[in-house]
């Protein structure tokens, strides 16, 4: 009996060994639902139609907004994760950000196997400290070994000090 409960514990530790998978309750909150609904860009980053409420935006409330129109751009206020472009997408995607202070600062797509919980991480883009400013990391549609990734839904997310934005991307 005591040789079957050290098989019943010891095989499942030895499966997510080998596996690789994050326990659940590591991953950031915004990753353990379905990933579902995106907001639509065109290739130059404009919104397409309606946006999903739960996808990008700002730490503290407020949306993210582009400030390519304005010459230099005004410095941040705030931590924002702006929305993907284009998505969907065939290819490259584009992930800007702003960073209202020096931090750390960490950009991660998740893949989702089945359902809640089953999240993976399938890249990351950046993990380093940035100076205060606006950003953009280019993400290539593949994972951390280099192949690339198959159609469905992923979601990027924004990792600072001061908490978490997440937004989906399809990949066609």
């Amino acid at each position: 009996m005591a040789r079957l409960r050290t098989v019943l514990v010891v095989a499942p530790l030895a499966l997510i060994t080998l596996v690789g998978a994050a326990p659940w309750r590591s991953l950031p909150n915004c990753v353990l639902g379905r990933f579902e609904g995106i907001t639509s860009t065109d290739p130059q980053g404009t919104i397409i139609g309606v946006t999903d409420p739960n996808d990008w935006g700002c730490l503290g409330g407020g949306q993210a907004r582009g400030t390519a129109d304005v010459t230099p751009p005004p410095p941040p206020t705030q931590f924002c994760f702006q929305p993907a472009y284009p998505n969907p997408a065939t290819g490259e995607v584009r992930l800007g950000f702003t960073l209202p202070r020096a931090s750390q600062a960490g950009i991660t797509v998740y893949g989702q196997k089945r359902g809640p919980h089953s999240a993976f991480v399938v890249r990351t883009l950046a993990e380093q400290n940035f100076a205060p400013g606006v950003f953009s990391v280019l993400w290539d549609g593949k994972d951390d070994q280099g192949a690339r990734v198959p159609p469905g839904l992923y979601r990027a997310v924004m990792t600072v000090p001061d908490g978490t934005i997440c937004g989906d991307i399809e990949i066609r």
